[in-house]
Order: structure tokens, then sequence, then C-alpha cells
């Protein structure tokens, strides 16, 4: 696996980092929300992963590999995610 550093348009590094801190505060926003049982894991799990993300790029000096890294991971779950919604969609 080749973890070269790439480089990014500075303005896209600004844009895809604004990004990520819109979701985590619209992630934060729905964590609080009061919650049950089953929902309450799952919020608490999504946070947990935006935290570890959060802590990582922050080990790693904010450093164009972690970002690369951090990207690649983000894409991969978000394809997993649209895999899962088509297939409830479907047995709906």
């Amino acid at each position: 696996m080749n973890l070269s550093s790439v480089t990014w348009v500075q303005a896209t590094v600004e844009h895809f980092r604004l990004l990520l801190d819109r979701q985590l505060r619209e992630l934060e926003v729905c964590v609080r929300k009061p919650s049950t049982g089953s929902r309450a894991r799952k919020n608490a799990t999504v946070l947990k992963y935006f935290r570890k993300l959060r802590k990582f790029l922050k080990q790693k000096g904010f450093s164009d590999c972690a970002w690369e890294i951090t990207r690649a991971e983000t894409r991969a779950h978000l394809q997993q995610l649209l895999l899962i919604m088509a297939t409830i969609s479907r047995e709906q």
C-alpha cells in the first residue's frame, strides 16, 4: 500500500476540513438529543469514530498523508453506507 504524501490544493484541503467539521457538529447535535437503548449506543459509536479520526489527524500533525488516509477511510465507509441503504430500500 503506497501511502506517500500527495499534494492537495490548499483550498481543497480547507473545504474538506470544513465539511468534516460541519458533519461533526451536526453529529454532536444528534447525539445530544435524548435517546434510548440501541440508538444511544449507536450514536456513541459514531461519535467515538469521529473522535478517533480527529485524534489520528492531530497525532500525525494534520499531514497530507494523514488526511489522505482519513479521506480514503471516510469514502470507504460512505460507500458501505450507500450499499446498506440500497439493500434496505430494496427490502421495503
